[in-house]
């Protein structure tokens, strides 16, 4: 409180402008909020809440590019099961024509034009499979086509080797790939990969003992040369074709068609192991299909509230800041007005010159 009439000094007049100033900067906050709609409009306004709703910030955009990467392995997951699932019923013609070539009342003509019709599905199979893609990703062309089984080094093993098209899918905005990724496999469903495995062929030689084994597919019966107890030896497979010699990897030794009814049967069991393979792979992709459903439904709960929160933080409340606009926008202009009248006091101290 200042007592005395001063020309020099207009107290009254310092206070008014400076309670007007402390106005006008609360009120260009107001405006600053309610123009942007962010209760945070810098670092500086709340470092704390800043830093703490950056981080959030960061981790909504990771969930929602999750999302969109879950949702791509659906589709992919999607494409492969409908190529699966086109196999899997001209599977079931294929059935039906080695069930019908099967019976001795067919005609030498029947069994080949049978055997044609076979053989052209057989092709449409592997074209399926070579074509099913997702973005130029081969999904059904797993192991560039070729049969599965192998043999192991070393005389009397026989091992299965599985090899699949194998894709990480990202479902998480994290770097732990065990928390944070899902691996989906998809085996080959050409027609030289689909059937059974006809069990271990035992050779006895003087150079040792050979093993190899047999794979029936849709087309072809498969021999595989093994290892023997002799290292570098050659296997020699001996059949109705002839004797066929292997020094390593497979070779067709015989096809496998619908020309007589012994072959028809041959065919008959590969096309049902075929179709026991191509359900359990649609299977298979069903369970990840589920899988990924889960995980969109679990990105989008997650990805709501990491959202509101980090709304909570940063959006401004408009009801109560536009109250609060309100009052400092009054509050200035009574100070203008009070600057106005506090300008006017030393004027009052002329009628003492007088």
């Amino acid at each position: 409180m200042y007592n005395g009439l001063f020309i020099n000094s207009n107290q009254s007049a310092i206070i008014a402008q400076n309670n007007l100033q402390n106005t006008s900067n609360a009120l260009g906050t107001a405006l600053s909020r309610l123009s942007s709609g962010l209760r945070i409009t810098g670092a500086y306004v709340d470092p704390a809440g800043y830093q703490i709703a950056q981080g959030l910030n960061s981790t909504n955009l990771g969930i929602n590019q999750a999302t969109r990467n879950a949702n791509n392995a659906n589709s992919l997951v999607s494409i492969a099961s409908g190529g699966l699932s086109t196999i899997q019923g001209m599977l079931g013609t294929m059935q039906t024509l080695a069930t019908e070539a099967a019976n001795g009342t067919e005609s030498s003509q029947d069994l080949a034009a049978l055997n044609s019709e076979y053989y052209q599905l057989a092709s449409e199979i592997t074209q399926i499979a070579q074509s099913n893609q997702f973005n130029g990703l081969h999904l059904l062309n797993a192991n560039g086509g070729n049969p599965y089984i192998t043999v192991a080094s070393g005389a009397g093993t026989i091992s299965s080797n599985t090899v699949a098209s194998a894709f990480n899918f990202q479902i998480g905005y994290n770097a732990n790939t065990s928390t944070n990724q899902i691996g989906v496999t998809i085996s080959g469903a050409q027609a030289s990969q689909l059937g059974m495995s006809a069990g271990t062929v035992y050779l006895s030689g003087t150079a040792g003992v050979y093993t190899a084994t047999e794979f029936v597919s849709l087309t072809g019966i498969n021999y595989y040369s093994a290892s023997s107890t002799i290292a570098g030896a050659v296997v020699s497979l001996n059949g109705t074709g002839g004797i066929s010699t292997f020094s390593g990897g497979a070779a067709a030794y015989s096809t496998v068609d619908l020309l007589s009814n012994t072959d028809a049967l041959t065919a008959l069991s590969a096309v049902q192991a075929a179709n026991v393979q191509v359900a359990g792979m649609s299977g298979q992709l069903g369970s990840y299909q589920n899988r990924v459903t889960q995980i969109l439904g679990n990105l989008q709960t997650e990805g709501q509230n990491t959202q509101a929160a980090y709304s909570q933080i940063m959006d401004v409340n408009f009801a109560a800041e536009m109250a609060t606009f309100t009052l400092q926008s009054t509050l200035a202009q009574s100070g203008e007005a009070m600057l106005a009248q506090a300008n006017l006091i030393p004027q009052g101290l002329l009628t003492l010159l007088r």
